[in-house]
């Protein structure tokens, strides 16, 4: 026996002879004993075996041989040869097919085995291997790529048709009937770009099409199923992401309101205190100190704390786990780590490229459990380090750590950056208590603070000062700046030729305005030069609350579509109630699939291309009612009239919110008012001496209705009764109601006040006299009658004196009304009351209207033999130019053409004389110019010693070209403040 230490070549060697031979004759357990040696019968099997049985065949069953790959090659096709034989064996129904060779290549309706089975089973040959085109009569296929429609050109090349219908007429039928068209085929799609999955090529996700089809699965698992929203945001990555920074950063500000409530106590200076740097003074720009913290691939750090035996291997975190979902998973990568990324994957991949690219990838599960804790670690040690934090996500933050460095310097001895070790020990506090790598970017800024990141990764520290500035941006794209997307990139490259930020420093800030407009080319001209004005808060106020779904959109009916916005404001309205909010303004969006996309997207039940509506409204009211945000919502839907089952995502955003306990505005200050002891009321008083002077008889007479609106009238009234003395008036100035002294400023009374009060007691105050504030105003006739003339109008002074004064009104104007001449009858018809049109007088003088001056464009004259043209549009102009350049291709031009041209071109520029379009056209027309020249004298372009008779007139030409863009120039740096650029 070997030693047991023995390497792994030792089982390679030799096989011993005399143990095989002992194992031969070895009588093991489940043996069948033979008989007799001429007995050829086999025993019968206790249990009929799965295997084939062994073959003497040694040249196709036998052992495989090291590195003898083509012989395993020739075995395989033996062994598939033999297949096909049994199922011929088993039952051949005709020879129809006899003397064919068949290879089926990809994807085939039938599919490949039932083919298979139908051309053995008549007399054909199925190929499984097109190694040798010789060995094959025929092709069969449904679809071929450009590449193999070139390679099988020469061949027979026929739909499956061919097999199946000749199948079913019971003879060969000709195969030129079936062969292979490629219009008749699947339109192939156009090259995709690097890194798109396979499954993108397709015009619709065959996968999610063949899902759809099954009612069952659709109702179970798109957006029809009960509680999808819910169960979409739980397993949501975006969502977890969006909601644990939220907390994150009311954390944030928590612990900032709790650091400011204790300096406030303890009037400690030394404490630190995470206050907004914009909220007051601060150091100069370049002595500040920011900080950009960054895990390294968090989710997949994350992961493996407690899977260490995957360090170091190429990981991904994504839905897919295992072999979840095959060679065809559509399944997002959320996180890649650096071993993964040298394989080319990417974060946002399929896992479908990701396999392909690195086939060795593993796979991680989503563990939220896990993230929310170590981010609140991370978090938590921040905050007890730094002046102020700005919570960027769950993995991200920025810090201004000016004075804290400050103190760290004045505590260590020989540091050399005093920053970058601080640094230092902020990463060993995490790494201790999360056992996760992050890398931190120092710098003065925010921006640049965000660029020294990404030279700290992996797991590092770097600082950029104020001298690293112009060598760093000169070797950077404008993508690589944060907050400036591939659009700002497309346009620098359209209007400025470059997106290098080596070549748009050299711009002005007024091109960069220009080209990108004025608050981006503004933020790119400062970003160049390292200057960034973004203000670190950590205190910023929510201002939207929102639920959006994207993902297994797909509806039949509006009812459906109904039901789910109920769904999704339900969720709204749990959010608001987290955050303790109410919302007065809704927004609608909706993405509706593109007319040119697919059906099914690329993603497996994903959104695709769609076209983006938004619409929004406001609520009656702050609320965060989820069937008033559905109802409104729903109103909004139908606006549109869109096809449910062309909805492809749906979302609700609620703002311009409100806390739940009133409308608060943070800039707005209180008054600390105390609660005022209530004064009795003299209307109480008055009214119970009315009640007793009423003659109790009259009071009981009167029916119940009358009687009970007297008595509240009384109740409300300060004296139902005309002629009774007024209460005595409320003093101002003293007693327990009066305002807090302090909390206003005293006023003068003004002259009018002043002739109006009277000075009464000391300690009465100010007592304000009615009647001599308008001592001439005659007494209101008309609600207090003299006894007179209700008499005149037939009613009782008695009666009258105790009925309310709203029922006094009504009785005189009834009685005034019916001694002029009677109550009018009410009409049952509808008075429309409309304002009366204004007809303006006939002798009223009106401003004749301005009239609109346009400047006329530079024409171009030209005389001819009856009359004279003018030519104001580029084309013509460009024509006669030609024309004239054409017909003195051997002469120099004259100077009186030059000028003439020369003048055209000026006051096409100048703006005094044309508009803004007039540059274009000169452009136009000096570039034509430019392109004559090269034509027939390019080679003279450069050329200063004319010696022949053709040079000497290049060079005219060219002088005339170069002195009259030399007039333009001076033109136009006049107006545009630079020259033309001609090329």
């Amino acid at each position: 026996m070997a030693a047991s230490n023995s390497q792994s070549s030792d089982y390679f060697e030799d096989e011993d002879p005399a143990f095989l031979e002992a194992l031969n004759q070895a009588a093991l357990p489940g043996d069948v004993a033979i008989n007799s040696e001429d007995d050829d019968e086999e025993p019968p099997l206790a249990q009929p075996s799965l295997k084939r049985p062994y073959a003497q065949d040694e040249t196709i069953y036998g052992p495989a041989h090291f590195d003898g790959f083509g012989e395993y090659g020739r075995r395989k096709r033996a062994k598939l040869q033999i297949q096909n034989s049994d199922t011929v064996a088993s039952g051949t129904k005709s020879d129809m097919f006899k003397g064919l060779a068949v290879y089926i290549n990809g994807y085939t309706e039938p599919s490949v085995q039932e083919l298979k089975e139908l051309l053995v089973q008549n007399g054909g040959i199925y190929q499984p291997y097109l190694d040798r085109k010789s060995a094959v009569t025929h092709i069969v296929t449904c679809v071929l790529t450009e590449a193999k429609t070139r390679e099988f050109k020469n061949m027979k090349v026929v739909f499956p048709t061919w097999l199946t219908e000749s199948a079913k007429a019971g003879e060969l039928l000709s195969w030129r009937d079936f062969q292979f068209v490629q219009s008749l085929a699947p339109k192939a799609q156009a090259p995709l770009p690097s890194g798109t999955p396979r499954y993108a090529a397709e015009s619709s996700n065959q996968n999610a099409q063949r899902a759809m089809a099954n009612p069952g699965w659709r109702a179970a698992h798109t957006s029809v199923a009960p509680g999808f929203v819910k169960d979409y945001f739980e397993h949501s990555r975006l969502h977890f992401m969006s909601a644990i920074k939220a907390e994150l950063v009311q954390l944030v500000k928590q612990a900032q309101t709790i650091a400011e409530e204790k300096l406030a106590q303890q009037e400690d200076t030394s404490m630190v205190l995470l206050k907004s740097p914009g909220k007051g003074k601060g150091r100069a720009d370049e002595e500040r100190v920011i900080m950009h913290c960054d895990f390294d691939c968090f989710f997949v750090s994350v992961g493996l704390v407690s899977r260490p035996e995957l360090r170091g291997k190429p990981v991904v975190v994504c839905h897919s786990q295992g072999n979840q979902g095959g060679g065809s998973s559509t399944s997002e990568v959320a996180c890649a780590s650096y071993e993964a990324r040298n394989f080319g994957v990417k974060n946002g991949m399929s896992l479908q490229q990701a396999r392909k690219l690195c086939p060795q990838v593993c796979t991680m599960p989503y563990e939220f459990d896990r993230y929310k804790k170590a981010s609140l670690e991370f978090y938590t040690i921040l905050m007890s380090l730094a002046d102020a934090v700005e919570a960027v996500s769950l993995d991200e933050a920025l810090l201004d750590v000016t004075k804290a460095v400050a103190r760290f310097e004045s505590q260590i001895d020989d540091a050399e950056d005093p920053a970058k070790a601080f640094a230092e020990s902020i990463r060993a506090q995490v790494r201790e208590a999360t056992s996760c790598q992050i890398s931190i970017g120092i710098s003065y800024n925010i921006l640049l603070a965000r660029l020294a990141t990404r030279r700290a990764k992996p797991a590092g520290a770097a600082r950029i000062s104020p001298a690293d500035v112009s060598e760093l941006m000169a070797t950077l794209d404008i993508t690589d700046l944060w907050g400036f997307a591939s659009s700002s990139r497309d346009k620098a490259r359209d209007k400025l030729g470059s997106s290098a930020l080596s070549i748009i420093a050299t711009k002005s800030r007024a091109s960069l305005c220009d080209a990108l407009g004025p608050k981006t080319g503004e933020k790119l001209y400062d970003a160049v030069r390292g200057i960034d004005h973004t203000v670190l808060r950590s205190d910023k106020e929510r201002k939207s609350v929102s639920a959006e779904t994207n993902y297994g959109i797909r509806f039949n009916s509006n009812d459906q579509v109904r039901s789910y916005l109920q769904q999704l404001a339900a969720n709204v309205k749990q959010r608001l109630k987290e955050v303790k909010t109410l919302g007065r303004q809704i927004t609608l969006k909706i993405m509706k699939r593109h007319p040119e996309a697919p059906v099914e997207g690329p993603k497996f039940l994903g959104h695709g291309r769609c076209e983006v509506f938004n619409k929004s409204r406001p609520l009656d009211r702050a609320t965060s009612d989820s069937d008033i945000i559905a109802e409104r919502a729903w109103d909004m839907l139908k606006s549109f009239n869109f096809d449910p089952t062309e909805l492809r995502g749906i979302g609700i955003h609620i703002t311009k919110l409100e806390s739940i306990d009133g409308p608060t505005d943070p800039k707005q200050a209180k008054l600390a008012f105390d609660a005022a002891p209530r004064v009795p009321s003299a209307r109480a008083s008055v009214a119970a001496s009315a009640i007793e002077e009423v003659d109790p008889d009259v009071l009981a007479a009167l029916p119940a209705d009358v009687r009970q609106e007297l008595e509240q009238e009384w109740r409300r009234s300060e004296s139902p009764f005309p002629g009774k003395p007024p209460a005595p008036a409320v003093q101002r100035g003293s007693g327990p109601a009066s305002a807090p002294q302090g909390v206003f400023p005293q006023r003068q009374p003004t002259r009018m006040q002043q002739s109006g009060l009277k000075l009464g007691a000391r300690s009465a105050g100010y007592v304000i006299d009615k009647k001599s504030l308008h001592p001439n105003r005659p007494p209101n006739a008309f609600l207090r009658p003299t006894d007179a003339d209700l008499r005149s109008l037939d009613i009782d002074p008695e009666v009258y004196a105790m009925l309310p004064q709203s029922v006094q009104r009504e009785q005189l104007t009834r009685a005034r009304l019916t001694k002029a001449g009677g109550v009018p009858e009410v009409s049952g018809e509808r008075l429309v009351l409309k304002p009366k049109k204004y007809l303006p007088p006939p002798d009223l003088f009106r401003q004749p209207p301005p009239y609109a001056k346009y400047p006329d464009p530079p024409k171009l004259r030209q005389r001819t033999a009856d009359k004279v043209l003018f030519f104001t549009e580029a084309d013509d102009v460009q024509g006669i130019m030609q024309t004239w350049v054409q017909a003195f291709r051997k002469f120099p031009p004259n100077e009186k053409d030059i000028e003439f041209f020369a003048k055209f071109l000026v006051q096409s520029v100048d703006s005094k004389m044309s508009t803004d379009t007039g540059v274009e056209r000169a452009v136009s027309i000096v570039k034509w110019w430019l392109v004559l020249l090269r034509r027939y004298w390019g080679d003279y372009e450069h050329f200063d010693q004319p010696e022949e008779e053709d040079a000497r007139v290049a060079m005219a030409w060219w002088r005339a070209f170069r002195s009259v863009k030399d007039r333009l120039d001076v033109v136009a740096c006049k107006k545009f403040g630079g020259r033309l650029c001609i090329r």
